[in-house]
């Protein structure tokens, strides 16, 4: 599998808009993405970290996953 995934993409993955997810890298919530020329890639390590931070905060929350 590609280990690069652009915006649209992670954003698909995340099930949120891309502006969303460009609100999330400008928040500091995740991880800003690697730039190569002018395009913007995310890797797929960060998304499936994201998502379990996202995870263990509801854990800690007092949820189930």
């Amino acid at each position: 599998m590609n280990d690069l995934l652009t915006l649209q993409q992670a954003a698909r993955w995340l099930a949120v808009s891309r502006r969303t997810l460009e609100r999330l890298i400008a928040a500091g919530e995740f991880p800003y993405p690697l730039k190569i020329g002018r395009a913007s890639r995310v890797l797929v390590q960060d998304v499936e970290a994201y998502l379990e931070r996202l995870k263990s905060r509801r854990l800690t929350q007092g949820g189930t996953v």
